[in-house]
Protein backbone atom coordinates (compact mmCIF):
# COMPACT_ATOMS: atom_id res chain seq x y z
CA UNK A 1 0.00 0.00 0.00
CA UNK A 2 1.41 3.42 -1.01
CA UNK A 3 1.82 6.32 1.43
CA UNK A 4 1.14 9.95 0.52
CA UNK A 5 2.12 13.01 2.55
CA UNK A 6 -0.13 15.52 0.74
CA UNK A 7 -3.24 13.37 0.65
CA UNK A 8 -4.20 10.73 3.16
CA UNK A 9 -6.87 8.79 1.24
CA UNK A 10 -7.63 6.52 4.18
CA UNK A 11 -8.31 9.44 6.52
CA UNK A 12 -10.42 11.23 3.91
CA UNK A 13 -12.52 8.14 3.32
CA UNK A 14 -13.00 7.59 7.03
CA UNK A 15 -14.03 11.23 7.46
CA UNK A 16 -16.73 10.88 4.80
CA UNK A 17 -17.94 7.64 6.35
CA UNK A 18 -18.07 9.17 9.85
CA UNK A 19 -19.97 12.23 8.59
CA UNK A 20 -22.50 9.99 6.85
CA UNK A 21 -22.89 7.87 9.97
CA UNK A 22 -23.36 11.00 12.11
CA UNK A 23 -26.10 12.12 9.72
CA UNK A 24 -27.86 8.76 9.93
CA UNK A 25 -27.45 8.71 13.71
CA UNK A 26 -29.00 12.17 13.97
CA UNK A 27 -31.94 11.04 11.83
CA UNK A 28 -32.50 8.00 14.04
CA UNK A 29 -32.36 10.13 17.19
CA UNK A 30 -34.84 12.59 15.67
CA UNK A 31 -37.26 9.80 14.74
CA UNK A 32 -37.02 8.20 18.15
CA UNK A 33 -37.54 11.51 19.97
CA UNK A 34 -40.51 12.66 17.84
CA UNK A 35 -42.08 9.26 17.24
CA UNK A 36 -42.27 10.08 13.54
CA UNK A 37 -40.36 8.49 10.71
CA UNK A 38 -41.18 11.47 8.47
CA UNK A 39 -40.02 14.70 10.11
CA UNK A 40 -39.27 16.69 6.97
CA UNK A 41 -39.81 16.46 3.23
CA UNK A 42 -36.28 15.07 2.88
CA UNK A 43 -37.28 11.91 4.77
CA UNK A 44 -40.02 10.92 2.31
CA UNK A 45 -41.49 13.63 0.04
CA UNK A 46 -44.31 11.49 -1.37
CA UNK A 47 -45.14 10.01 2.02
CA UNK A 48 -45.24 13.47 3.60
CA UNK A 49 -47.72 14.73 1.00
CA UNK A 50 -49.97 11.70 1.40
CA UNK A 51 -49.79 11.99 5.18
CA UNK A 52 -50.71 15.69 5.13
CA UNK A 53 -53.64 14.99 2.82
CA UNK A 54 -54.87 12.32 5.21
CA UNK A 55 -54.46 14.62 8.20
CA UNK A 56 -56.49 17.30 6.42
CA UNK A 57 -59.24 14.78 5.69
CA UNK A 58 -59.20 13.53 9.30
CA UNK A 59 -59.54 17.11 10.58
CA UNK A 60 -62.52 17.69 8.27
CA UNK A 61 -64.16 14.46 9.40
CA UNK A 62 -63.65 15.32 13.07
CA UNK A 63 -65.32 18.68 12.50
CA UNK A 64 -68.21 16.93 10.75
CA UNK A 65 -68.49 14.55 13.71
CA UNK A 66 -68.68 17.53 16.06
CA UNK A 67 -71.35 19.18 13.90
CA UNK A 68 -73.36 15.96 13.70
CA UNK A 69 -73.07 15.52 17.46
CA UNK A 70 -74.49 19.01 18.01
CA UNK A 71 -77.39 18.28 15.66
CA UNK A 72 -77.99 14.94 17.36
CA UNK A 73 -78.18 16.65 20.76
CA UNK A 74 -80.67 19.08 19.28
CA UNK A 75 -82.96 16.24 18.20
CA UNK A 76 -82.52 14.45 21.52
CA UNK A 77 -83.70 17.62 23.25
CA UNK A 78 -86.74 17.77 20.97
CA UNK A 79 -87.44 14.07 21.51
CA UNK A 80 -87.39 14.51 25.28
CA UNK A 81 -89.82 17.45 25.11
CA UNK A 82 -92.17 15.54 22.77
CA UNK A 83 -92.26 12.56 25.13
CA UNK A 84 -93.10 14.91 27.97
CA UNK A 85 -95.93 16.40 25.91
CA UNK A 86 -97.14 12.86 25.16
CA UNK A 87 -97.38 12.16 28.90
CA UNK A 88 -99.28 15.43 29.44
CA UNK A 89 -101.79 14.42 26.77
CA UNK A 90 -102.23 11.05 28.44
CA UNK A 91 -103.04 12.82 31.72
CA UNK A 92 -105.46 15.14 29.88
CA UNK A 93 -107.21 12.14 28.35
CA UNK A 94 -107.57 10.50 31.76
CA UNK A 95 -109.15 13.67 33.17
CA UNK A 96 -111.49 14.01 30.20
CA UNK A 97 -112.61 10.37 30.52
CA UNK A 98 -113.23 10.87 34.21
CA UNK A 99 -115.19 14.07 33.51
CA UNK A 100 -117.32 12.20 30.93
CA UNK A 101 -118.73 9.96 33.68
CA UNK A 102 -122.21 11.49 33.95
CA UNK A 103 -123.36 9.16 36.73
CA UNK A 104 -120.77 10.21 39.27
CA UNK A 105 -119.52 13.77 38.76
CA UNK A 106 -121.05 16.83 40.33
CA UNK A 107 -120.27 20.44 39.44
CA UNK A 108 -117.39 20.74 41.91
CA UNK A 109 -115.77 17.59 40.57
CA UNK A 110 -116.10 18.73 36.98
CA UNK A 111 -114.54 22.07 37.95
CA UNK A 112 -111.60 20.25 39.49
CA UNK A 113 -111.11 18.25 36.29
CA UNK A 114 -111.39 21.45 34.25
CA UNK A 115 -108.73 23.23 36.32
CA UNK A 116 -106.41 20.26 36.10
CA UNK A 117 -106.91 20.09 32.34
CA UNK A 118 -106.22 23.82 31.96
CA UNK A 119 -102.97 23.45 33.90
CA UNK A 120 -101.89 20.52 31.73
CA UNK A 121 -102.66 22.45 28.55
CA UNK A 122 -100.65 25.40 29.83
CA UNK A 123 -97.67 23.11 30.44
CA UNK A 124 -98.10 21.54 27.00
CA UNK A 125 -98.16 24.89 25.20
CA UNK A 126 -95.28 26.17 27.29
CA UNK A 127 -93.16 23.27 26.05
CA UNK A 128 -94.14 24.03 22.47
CA UNK A 129 -93.07 27.66 22.79
CA UNK A 130 -90.06 27.37 25.07
CA UNK A 131 -88.26 24.18 24.06
CA UNK A 132 -85.09 25.30 22.33
CA UNK A 133 -81.50 24.40 21.59
CA UNK A 134 -79.40 27.50 21.96
CA UNK A 135 -81.45 30.19 20.25
CA UNK A 136 -83.27 27.72 17.99
CA UNK A 137 -86.89 26.87 18.87
CA UNK A 138 -87.46 23.15 18.36
CA UNK A 139 -91.21 22.50 18.40
CA UNK A 140 -92.89 25.58 16.94
CA UNK A 141 -92.44 24.71 13.25
CA UNK A 142 -90.04 27.59 12.62
CA UNK A 143 -87.11 27.22 10.22
CA UNK A 144 -84.61 24.76 11.62
CA UNK A 145 -86.98 23.33 14.22
CA UNK A 146 -87.28 19.58 14.75
CA UNK A 147 -91.09 19.39 14.82
CA UNK A 148 -94.24 21.45 14.32
CA UNK A 149 -96.50 21.04 17.33
CA UNK A 150 -99.74 23.01 17.36
CA UNK A 151 -100.80 24.72 20.55
CA UNK A 152 -103.86 23.32 22.31
CA UNK A 153 -107.04 25.22 23.07
CA UNK A 154 -108.64 24.68 26.46
CA UNK A 155 -110.99 21.69 26.51
CA UNK A 156 -114.50 22.04 27.89
CA UNK A 157 -115.12 19.48 30.63
CA UNK A 158 -118.26 21.11 32.05
CA UNK A 159 -120.54 18.31 30.85
CA UNK A 160 -120.33 14.65 29.92
CA UNK A 161 -120.95 15.47 26.26
CA UNK A 162 -118.26 18.15 26.04
CA UNK A 163 -115.85 15.89 27.93
CA UNK A 164 -116.42 13.14 25.35
CA UNK A 165 -115.68 15.67 22.61
CA UNK A 166 -112.51 16.64 24.48
CA UNK A 167 -111.44 12.97 24.48
CA UNK A 168 -111.74 12.89 20.68
CA UNK A 169 -109.71 16.10 20.33
CA UNK A 170 -107.04 14.80 22.71
CA UNK A 171 -106.81 11.55 20.72
CA UNK A 172 -106.17 13.59 17.60
CA UNK A 173 -103.46 15.59 19.38
CA UNK A 174 -101.90 12.33 20.62
CA UNK A 175 -101.80 10.99 17.06
CA UNK A 176 -100.03 14.15 15.87
CA UNK A 177 -97.50 13.99 18.72
CA UNK A 178 -96.85 10.31 17.97
CA UNK A 179 -96.09 11.20 14.35
CA UNK A 180 -93.66 13.90 15.47
CA UNK A 181 -91.97 11.50 17.90
CA UNK A 182 -91.60 8.93 15.11
CA UNK A 183 -90.13 11.49 12.70
CA UNK A 184 -87.67 12.88 15.25
CA UNK A 185 -86.66 9.39 16.39
CA UNK A 186 -86.19 8.26 12.80
CA UNK A 187 -83.97 11.25 12.08
CA UNK A 188 -81.88 10.43 15.13
CA UNK A 189 -81.49 6.70 14.49
CA UNK A 190 -81.51 6.38 10.72
CA UNK A 191 -79.67 9.54 9.74
CA UNK A 192 -77.67 11.21 12.49
CA UNK A 193 -76.52 8.24 14.59
CA UNK A 194 -75.79 6.20 11.46
CA UNK A 195 -73.86 9.09 9.98
CA UNK A 196 -71.92 9.54 13.23
CA UNK A 197 -70.98 5.85 13.26
CA UNK A 198 -69.80 5.93 9.63
CA UNK A 199 -67.72 9.06 10.24
CA UNK A 200 -66.00 7.54 13.24
CA UNK A 201 -65.15 4.38 11.32
CA UNK A 202 -63.67 6.46 8.49
CA UNK A 203 -61.60 8.52 10.95
CA UNK A 204 -60.33 5.34 12.61
CA UNK A 205 -59.31 3.81 9.27
CA UNK A 206 -57.64 6.98 8.01
CA UNK A 207 -55.81 7.47 11.31
CA UNK A 208 -54.44 3.93 11.12
CA UNK A 209 -53.38 4.43 7.50
CA UNK A 210 -51.72 7.77 8.26
CA UNK A 211 -49.96 6.25 11.23
CA UNK A 212 -48.49 3.48 9.09
CA UNK A 213 -47.04 6.13 6.77
CA UNK A 214 -45.73 8.65 9.28
CA UNK A 215 -45.25 7.01 12.68
CA UNK A 216 -41.94 5.41 13.50
CA UNK A 217 -41.52 1.71 14.24
CA UNK A 218 -39.56 1.99 17.50
CA UNK A 219 -38.14 -1.52 17.34
CA UNK A 220 -36.79 -1.03 13.82
CA UNK A 221 -35.54 2.49 14.43
CA UNK A 222 -33.83 1.61 17.70
CA UNK A 223 -31.99 -1.16 15.86
CA UNK A 224 -30.90 1.44 13.31
CA UNK A 225 -29.79 3.73 16.12
CA UNK A 226 -27.64 0.99 17.70
CA UNK A 227 -26.15 0.07 14.32
CA UNK A 228 -25.24 3.69 13.51
CA UNK A 229 -23.76 4.13 17.00
CA UNK A 230 -21.55 1.08 16.53
CA UNK A 231 -20.50 2.27 13.07
CA UNK A 232 -19.60 5.67 14.50
CA UNK A 233 -17.52 4.13 17.27
CA UNK A 234 -15.75 1.89 14.75
CA UNK A 235 -15.10 4.80 12.42
CA UNK A 236 -13.69 6.97 15.18
CA UNK A 237 -11.45 4.13 16.33
CA UNK A 238 -10.18 3.59 12.79
CA UNK A 239 -9.63 7.34 12.40
CA UNK A 240 -7.56 7.42 15.59
CA UNK A 241 -5.57 4.39 14.39
CA UNK A 242 -4.99 5.99 10.99
CA UNK A 243 -3.75 9.21 12.57
CA UNK A 244 -1.39 7.23 14.81
CA UNK A 245 -0.02 5.28 11.83
CA UNK A 246 0.48 8.52 9.86
CA UNK A 247 2.42 10.12 12.73
CA UNK A 248 4.57 7.02 13.12
CA UNK A 249 5.60 7.03 9.45
CA UNK A 250 6.49 10.74 9.62
CA UNK A 251 8.66 10.12 12.67
CA UNK A 252 10.35 7.22 10.90
CA UNK A 253 11.12 9.33 7.86
CA UNK A 254 12.46 12.21 9.94
CA UNK A 255 14.79 10.01 12.06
Amino acid sequence: MGFSINTNNLTSGLTLSINATLGNLYKSMTKLSTGLKINSAADDPAGLIISEQMRSRIASLNQEIENTSVTLNKYRTADSALLQQRRLLTDMRSNALAAANSGYNDEATRMAYQNASDDLIHSFNSLTNSTSFGNQKLLDGSEGSAADVAELENFDLSSAESAEQAVAEIDQAIAEIDRSITEVGSRQTNELESRMSNLRVEVQNLTAAESSIRDVDYAVEYSNFVRHSLLLQSGLSLMAHAQTSHSSVIKLLSS
